[in-house]
């Protein structure tokens, strides 16, 4: 009777060991798919390239698409991208193996007139050529940057001149859409670049990756309360109070 509980002992060890074995779990995961058998298309629509239109056909897993400027899930989708350049649509297959990708490389002809229809898009960036903004120090207020009312578009309570910016009154700020909605701040210390988000229905400007000058934070959400082809007034709308900040095209003056 020892024998066979000592046998009984040893082969259920044995069971355990092999169920529990890193072979058998990666096993049960299944075998990964191969690159090369990944089918999908990305096709650009005719006249508008813009415009474009991907589909998963590889059967038995969920696909997922990176666009650059979005994602999706779908089977199939259309997307649009805005600027003019090289881009690469990445797909990402999901199976019980695990994720593998592959990209395709499109070229846009050029910006989509349609997206950049709205004249803020112009007025701020100047479209690909850039524009630069700097500080309105000779704006007849007399005051650059402050606070005051929610609904004050100058500053009203406390008040800086540009005297009071320091070394900071010669920042630049030059915004411009050559391939992406580039953003680049200039100081004494050197270049932050970034990238910004212009909600031409909302009036509002969030900036990544850098930030105004004096702001209050990278990825800020601003209200545009002016912007004509020479000046641009932004504030940041808060709880009974807003701050405000006021630059000028790079050589206007007053």
């Amino acid at each position: 009777m020892k024998i066979l509980k000592k046998i009984g002992l040893f082969i259920g060890a044995c069971y355990l060991m092999t169920a529990c074995s890193p072979k058998e779990n990666r096993t049960s995961l299944g075998i990964p798919i191969a690159k090369s058998e990944l089918k999908f298309a990305v096709t650009q629509q005719a006249g508008h390239d813009n415009v474009i239109m991907v589909k998963n056909n590889t059967p038995g897993i969920i696909p997922f698409w990176d666009f650059g400027n979005g994602v999706s899930n779908k089977q199939q989708d259309t997307t649009i991208l805005p600027f003019a350049g090289e881009f690469f649509i990445r797909f990402t297959a999901y199976s019980k193996g695990g994720p593998v990708s592959d990209s395709v490389k499109v070229k846009i002809s050029n910006n989509d007139a349609n997206y950049f229809k709205s004249p803020m898009w112009n007025l701020l960036t100047n479209g690909i050529a850039g524009k630069t903004w700097v500080w309105a120090a000779d704006n007849p207020t007399g005051w650059v940057h402050g606070n005051g009312p929610q609904d004050a578009v100058v500053p009203q309570w406390w008040q800086v001149p540009a005297s009071g910016l320091g070394a900071d009154l010669n920042d630049e700020m030059s915004f411009n859409i050559n391939g992406n909605a580039n953003y680049l701040k200039i100081t004494g210390k050197g270049q932050t670049k970034g990238i910004f988000t212009l909600d031409t229905l909302n009036k509002t400007l969030k900036i990544t990756g850098a930030d105004i000058s004096e702001g209050s934070g990278n990825s800020t959400l601003y209200n545009i309360a002016k912007l004509t082809e020479n000046e641009l007034t932004i504030v940041q709308i808060g709880n009974g109070f807003s701050n405000q900040w006021l630059f000028k095209r790079k050589g206007y003056k007053y």
